[in-house]
């Protein structure tokens, strides 16, 4: 399986649509792309480095609904591009989260599982799922909104 995609085919990545309540013709959305990092002294991040992984994650807004109270968790969150502090997450911009926020996300879901209706379980399980993966091979994941 292919993991991560050339340079010149970037931004031609398969997502891994996660839906429970959002209907088919939502057009607000969270992709979450894990980046594809480097160890050159200096490097910064291009677009293309963070639309590379082959099966990012996209979740549409009405779904993002039920992420919120754990990414609400990590707030205050420290952007990994450029070190400021956020105090939410950005619905119109990139949002650079470390694995660590991430490996927080994922306890707090953790933690709930048991109290949450089956077809939610199942939607959580999946992101977490997707979540665990993604950390395998990266240590940030950029979540770009189009709100």
């Amino acid at each position: 399986m292919i993991l991560w995609l050339n340079s010149s085919s970037a931004g031609k990545q398969n997502y891994l649509e996660l839906r429970l309540n959002a209907p088919k013709g939502e057009r607000i959305l969270l992709d979450f792309n894990p980046l594809k990092t480097s160890d050159i002294p200096d490097w910064e991040a291009k677009w293309k480095d963070w639309h590379c992984y082959n099966n990012p994650l996209r979740i549409y807004l009405q779904d993002y609904e039920i992420l919120l109270p754990y990414f609400k968790k990590i707030y205050p969150f420290v952007d990994a591009s450029d070190g400021t502090l956020r105090q939410e997450l950005d619905l119109c911009f990139d949002n650079w989260i470390e694995k660590n926020d991430w490996l927080k996300i994922i306890d707090e879901i953790e933690n709930n599982l048991e109290h949450i209706s089956d077809s939610e379980k199942k939607f959580l399980s999946d992101f977490i799922e997707w979540l665990k993966e993604a950390l395998k091979h990266t240590t940030i994941i950029v979540v770009e909104g189009n709100l």
